[in-house]
């Protein structure tokens, strides 16, 4: 499924893990026509203590079909929130191809949990242009592979 616009700056293929985030992103209620960024859907419950620092897994891996690189940010909703995004921001490769997941830190001395289904975060184009996606199979193979979170560094 194509859920995109004429004049598209940015195409991502986005091959999903399992079959509930396939009906998430397939049925993606919250994506509008020349939207610039993509919410991610959480997959499961993540409980955070205070305190704590975990991911948060979002079920899907994706291509650009440009190859260019792409930003995760965290959606304005996440104020809301005792979590922040660890790295401030995330920086993808063009070439990676594992799953898009999110550290984030519990801030505050009270426990939270996020709930399956929720958006914090998105994905956008380096350079704002809306974003359109397409639901495949099969991703292609890269030399920057799956590794991920500082994999190429220190």
């Amino acid at each position: 499924m194509d859920r995109s616009i004429e004049g598209e700056k940015m195409k991502l293929l986005i091959r999903t893990l399992n079959e509930e985030s396939k009906k998430m992103y397939l049925n993606h209620g919250h994506f509008h026509n020349g939207d610039a960024g993509l919410d991610l859907y959480v997959l499961d419950d993540v409980i955070f203590n205070s305190g704590d620092t975990k991911l948060i897994k979002f079920g899907i891996c994706c291509e650009p079909e440009d190859g260019k690189a792409y930003y995760l940010l965290p959606r304005s909703s996440i104020s809301k929130t005792p979590l922040r995004m660890s790295n401030s921001i995330g920086l993808i490769d063009g070439g990676y191809r594992g799953e898009i997941m999110a550290s984030c830190d519990n801030i505050k001395d009270f426990d939270y949990t996020v709930k399956k289904g929720e958006r914090l975060f998105q994905l956008v184009a380096c350079d704002s242009s809306s974003i359109s996606y397409s639901i495949v199979d099969d991703l292609s193979d890269s030399s920057r592979g799956s590794g991920g979170f500082g994999s190429t560094g220190k």
